[in-house]
């Protein structure tokens, strides 16, 4: 029994090895996306993934900060760790985790990139060392697509450059480089340009137009983290400081807890969403004390009206452009870095034993006034060019229960946001998750991440209960039930509003090879109906459901096959949306090249009913595609590996809309605005290149 134990570790720890990174990093996004329609840095969490590829968690060592935060592992399977490590000590294999009661077999075998039970961790300080055992990665991808959309058009004919058009190439790019030794120190730099951005020309003539260089080094004596350039910055549950993207409603029900652990690297492409300028963090025994200075330039709207009572200037903005970092037009360009933006603060962490509390607090003062167009929804948003938050949070582990919350405060009508949840695992089949919140209409949501209902931790209280049970060893069954309000005006909602979201999914694995899920859900808001001068609200309901099949023909073939539909009812009036492709995955085991595609035909009937769904992509780009038309989709993707660390993406994309049968083909547009491009097809082609040096 041990000998067939043994063979089939050796046979897993194979298998294992022979996938490369793109792929393993491509399997956690697509799980994760799959299951939320939210906007992610994708950017950010497939380097974070990448990170714990190349250097494991040594599951023994990490506490439970470290676990919580990894993003592999879900939070019942954080807090099985840890109680298994109270009761019985050290793990003395991985395949240990298969007595626990949310580790599969299959689970176990995704995991076996990103853990260990024996990291021999030394280090060297000596730059030459660190050097030479250090990784170094180069990455450059490029984009276009044809055919030429109305803003480029129009910057083709002189005499309409009085009009609105784009000032550069349609051609989108980036370059990247990184260095990483171990998890101890990592140093990179990002480039940048946008399709339609101008490179070397007009008003960019520093060639790309987003630069960002970042610097981190850890665990250092008593230095846990240190940053310089480039950083991000988040605590407790967001409510307080975020300045990243956090996953929402989904499935995956421990998605309703924050693991944000403090300062880290910032290796995004997303403009204006980091802090730039220096932070470090200290570990004091069980004390941790971090505090940052950071100061850039962001974007937006300014105006500089006289000053009717001295004559003086002021200067006012309507909005700060944080996720911004598009500068196409001239106008786009005047919006750039025209905010000076300077923030200081810290935090303090402490451990407990069953688990850590803490305070984080912050200042920020912007160099405009923000001052945002006066609406019905917006009476009890920040103005200002000035405020700071303060927020305390805390995340305790009791037997078979993981309590976790925050309160937070900012200084703009003194007005306070608090969330608090609990992850509990009832019995070896049953696992729960609950969260209240309770967001003051006033409160400031600019950097924040707060879970809720909406984008924003503002005018908001809800509740929100999660389930996750297995019936037996094929079948699964999880969900959620969320009951939210609005006790202010929404954008499009004239007055308070309510509402709630169900959401229930079975899982079928009768085999290896073979696996089903069926998904419903449904979604009941309200919102502004009725002409310009007479509004009032009316129920709005989106019905959604996924039939989703998996089937592996051998270890190098896989078929994947999908149909979902949507169900958009509005003042008693429904309409429809669908969508069902085929996907096919070549990947055969120690082969050069894989491929993978997909054929996707969608009918909408309106723009409500769309769907979204995830592609195969390059490493770090995006991959969710929105099927908002009526059309047949295809992609293809080659990836090639010439040589050790040499590694080649060719990606092709084709849309075609279903134009209308009273119209003529020549009419049809796709898109709007500058965006507007001709006809019903659209192609797009991507290259990607990845030299590795290690």
């Amino acid at each position: 029994m041990r000998f067939k134990i043994g063979l089939f570790c050796i046979l897993w720890h194979t298998a294992a090895e022979a996938q490369t990174d793109n792929e393993v990093v491509n399997q956690y996004i697509e799980q994760y996306l799959e299951n939320t329609i939210d906007e992610i840095d994708i950017q950010q969490f497939a380097s974070d993934l990448l990170e714990y590829y190349e250097n494991p968690l040594d599951i023994n060592k990490a506490d439970a900060s470290e676990l919580f935060a990894a993003t592999f592992l879900d939070g019942f399977q954080a807090l099985e760790i840890i109680k298994h490590r109270k009761r019985f000590g050290n793990f003395i294999s991985i395949y240990e985790l298969q007595i626990l009661p949310s580790f599969s077999t299959q689970d176990i075998h995704s995991f076996l990139p990103f853990i260990t039970i024996k990291s021999s961790f030394t280090s060297s300080h000596k730059i030459s060392t660190i050097w030479k055992e250090g990784k170094h990665q180069f990455l450059a991808l490029t984009e276009t697509s044809t055919p030429r959309n109305k803003g480029s058009l129009i910057a083709d004919t002189l005499s309409d450059l009085s009009k609105s058009h784009y000032t550069g190439s349609s051609l989108y790019h980036n370059l990247r480089y990184r260095f990483d030794y171990k998890r101890l120190i990592s140093f990179g730099i990002n480039m940048e340009k946008d399709a339609n951005e101008p490179f070397f020309k007009g008003e960019n003539t520093n060639g790309f137009d987003y630069y960002s260089f970042y610097f981190a080094a850890r665990d250092i004596d008593r230095v846990k983290m240190l940053n310089l350039g480039d950083f991000q910055a988040n605590f407790g549950q967001g409510l307080t400081l975020s300045t990243g993207l956090a996953f929402g409603k989904s499935s995956i029900i421990t998605n309703s807890k924050r693991n944000f652990d403090g300062f880290g690297a910032y290796r995004s492409l997303r403009e204006n969403a980091y802090l730039r300028g220096g932070a470090i963090a200290f570990q004091l025994d069980k004390l941790t004390f971090g505090t940052f200075v950071s100061y850039k330039k962001v974007d937006g709207n300014i105006i500089t009206p006289d000053d009717p009572i001295d004559n003086e200037h002021i200067t006012i903005t309507t909005n700060i452009q944080e996720d911004g970092g598009l500068h196409r037009t001239p106008s786009e360009l005047q919006d750039k870095d025209a905010i000076s933006d300077f923030q200081t603060g810290f935090y303090l962490d402490y451990k407990l034993p069953c688990g850590r509390v803490g305070t984080v607090n912050y200042y920020r003062k912007l160099g405009a006034s923000l001052e945002p167009n006066i609406k019905p929804y917006n009476q009890f948003s920040f103005r200002g060019n000035r405020y700071y938050k303060n927020g305390i949070y805390y995340d305790l582990v009791y037997r078979n229960a993981n309590i976790y919350g925050e309160v937070s405060h900012s200084s703009f009508e003194h007005a306070v946001a608090q969330v608090h949840g609990a992850l509990v695992s009832l019995n070896r089949v049953v696992d729960l998750s609950f969260v209240y919140r309770n967001y003051d209409k006033s409160y400031i949501t600019l950097q924040s991440s707060g879970f809720g209902e909406g984008s924003n931790a503002g005018n908001e209280r809800g509740f929100y209960s999660g389930f996750q049970t297995r019936l037996n060893s094929r079948f699964t069954l999880l969900g959620y039930y969320d009951l939210f309000t609005s006790p202010w005006l929404r954008f499009a909602a004239n007055a308070p509003t309510s509402g709630n979201d169900f959401w229930a999914e079975l899982h079928f694995k009768p085999s290896k090879k073979f696996r089903t899920y069926y998904r419903y859900r449904t979604e009941t808001k309200q919102r502004n109906f009725g002409d310009q001068n007479l509004k009032q609200l009316t129920l709005v309901t989106t019905q959604r459901h996924r039939l989703h099949l998996n089937f592996v023909v051998n270890k190098g073939i896989e078929l994947r096959n999908r149909l979902e539909w949507s169900i958009f009812e509005e003042n008693g009036i429904k309409s429809f949306g669908s969508l069902m492709y085929q996907d096919v995955i070549y990947k055969p085991l120690g082969s050069k090249l894989h491929l993978s595609g997909r054929v996707a035909y969608s009918v909408m009937d309106r723009f409500e009913n769309r769907i979204y769904s995830f592609e195969q992509v390059p490493l770090y780009d995006y991959p969710l595609f929105t099927h908002g038309f009526s059309g047949f989709r295809f992609y293809v993707l080659t990836r090639y590996k010439f040589r050790k660390g040499l590694d080649l993406w060719l990606r092709y994309g084709y849309t075609q809309h279903d134009a209308p049968l009273n119209g003529f083909e020549s009419d049809y547009t796709i898109g709007s605005g500058l965006q507007e491009i001709a006809g019903n097809k659209k192609q797009t082609f991507t290259l990607q290149v990845r030299y590795l040096i290690q």
